[in-house]
């Protein structure tokens, strides 16, 4: 369904600019900490991207499109993971894709690497519909900051981060970034920036790890990255079908 909104779209060509942004009143080094937990995280040179198979992440299509680019210009990108660099193979846009000023649809991809990965567990492609109400993990790389001052450093460190999923609308899980005094607010509360752009949002069941969605915009009110902006993630659910029929 065509959704128009009047949308910060930070992912467009400005990937460097922030990361993750964190709640004020909590030590950087939980973050850090809590980051350190999920290496299915993969870096591509502008943005995030999850381990979802051997040699298969998942990604925005609108971060996957500068990869595409380099392939098709000769080059051989590379994705970063567990500190380790892995040529890229093929990258797959969903056909879908569609991006405008005001408007956003699709926004994810797939991208193939050489080599298979076998001692990181990839991360499950999450196939229910019920991610409202739940507690996820965001994890990325890039400029840190906080609710109150926005982004303020490109460090390259990975940091984690916590949210809940307040709502979901067809192709979209949606959360806020809730200040410490907000009922709703979680532990490590934060929310993510251009830098993530493609990066995951997990959730845990049964001490198995799933997807739930990837980093897609961000609708903020004129806050910049403060404390009350809105996220937008790619809902992988929503996408399950078109993902596992290209990573057979």
């Amino acid at each position: 369904m065509k959704r128009v909104r009047s949308i910060i779209l930070f992912l467009m060509m400005s990937f460097s600019l922030m990361s993750l942004i964190v709640r004020h009143d909590v030590p950087d080094e939980q973050f850090i900490e809590l980051g350190k937990k999920y290496p299915q995280i993969c870096h591509l040179s502008d943005g995030e991207a999850t381990l979802i198979k051997e040699n298969w992440v998942v990604t925005a299509a609108h971060a996957a499109i500068l990869v595409q680019e380099e392939l098709e210009n000769g080059k051989i990108p590379q994705v970063s993971i567990d500190h380790k660099q892995y040529d890229v193979e093929k990258v797959i846009l969903h056909p879908n894709y569609q991006i405008s000023e005001a408007s956003i649809e699709n926004d994810i991809a797939l991208i193939q690497i050489k080599g298979n990965i076998t001692h990181i567990p990839f991360a499950k492609i999450y196939d229910e519909q019920d991610e409202k109400g739940k507690q996820i993990t965001i994890v990325g790389r890039g400029d840190f900051g906080t609710g109150l001052t926005g982004p303020q450093k490109w460090d390259k460190i990975t940091r984690g981060a916590t949210n809940k999923i307040d709502e979901t609308d067809d192709q979209w899980v949606i959360f806020s970034f809730d200040s410490p005094e907000s009922a709703n607010t979680t532990e490590l509360e934060g929310v993510s920036g251009p830098g993530d752009s493609g990066g995951p949002a997990f959730i845990d069941v049964d001490d198995v790890r799933y997807i739930v969605g990837v980093s897609s915009h961000q609708q903020d009110n004129g806050k910049g990255g403060i404390y009350g902006v809105t996220e937008y993630y790619a809902r992988i659910s929503f996408h399950k079908k078109w993902i596992e029929e290209n990573i057979k």
